[in-house]
């Protein structure tokens, strides 16, 4: 199996939760860590605790849904660090939005965010791996990209980037870059909020930790905490009738 350590490495959604744990996880001296978000004073902090580690941080106020700045974001900090060897693309929304009771808007912000904000991100920085003819590309899709649930457009995103990564893997082969889509079940972060009930419940930290290893390993999937790859298989077959009342009890957590 072979081992892959990068130095140079930009991190959507990194103000908070599993980015900001990343972004810990990943920092020592002589790693260069670029940090993106909208809450740039969180991000502040982020990058303080960075460099009290050792690395450099670059921070970076972005919102992914806007191409432009993006692209922007990723030529600077390409230029700053001296190329790409990792682009972690973890920012994100949920929130439950039933079809009926949901503002379209709504729905159509998690669609933007989490699909056209990984296309902006991934494309932002793919001129600079194929020059270089190397790159790893990790995205967080999640469980819920494996079978549709109540409130389903946040669902639907993570299938559109699973199945997404699923064909750039085959098209970005031949330029080196490699491909981990990641899968996690509930991590406690501001998504889930501190005072609910989830499943196999972990912490961002315990994240950071599963995600460094399947990108280290060069994992093409990696679900996780590793109850549900047990789980996985057999929630995708199940009739609906047996999941619904199960998957009711967590969209009702809104």
């Amino acid at each position: 199996m072979q081992i892959m350590d990068y130095s140079r490495i930009f991190v959507t959604g990194a103000s908070s939760g599993i980015g900001a744990a990343l972004a810990r996880a990943y920092a020592r001296p002589n790693i260069i860590l670029g940090l993106a978000a909208r809450r740039v004073e969180k991000l502040k902090a982020v990058a303080q605790d960075i460099r009290d580690r050792g690395a450099q941080a670059y921070i970076y106020e972005l919102d992914i849904t806007d191409i432009d700045a993006t692209e922007c974001v990723a030529q600077k900090f390409v230029k700053s660090a001296g190329g790409i060897d990792l682009v972690i693309a973890n920012a994100g929304i949920g929130g439950w939005a039933h079809p009926v009771q949901t503002d379209p808007r709504k729905l159509t912000t998690i669609i933007n965010t989490n699909v056209n904000g990984v296309i902006n991100t991934v494309g932002a920085f793919l001129p600079s791996m194929v020059a270089a003819r190397r790159g790893h590309l990790a995205v967080l899709s999640s469980i819920a990209g494996f079978r549709g649930l109540p409130g389903g457009v946040y669902s639907a995103s993570k299938v559109a980037i699973r199945y997404m990564l699923n064909g750039w893997r085959f098209d970005l082969k031949p330029y080196n870059i490699h491909v981990t889509t990641l899968y996690p079940g509930f991590v406690e972060t501001e998504m889930t909020g501190s005072k609910r009930w989830y499943p196999f419940l972990i912490s961002a930290d315990q994240a950071a930790v599963e995600i460094k290893r399947a990108i280290q390993q060069k994992k093409a999937h990696w679900v996780f905490p590793w109850p549900w790859r047990l789980i996985v298989p057999i929630l995708r077959i199940l009739p609906g009738v047996l999941i619904r009342r199960p998957v009711r009890s967590l969209s009702n957590r809104k």
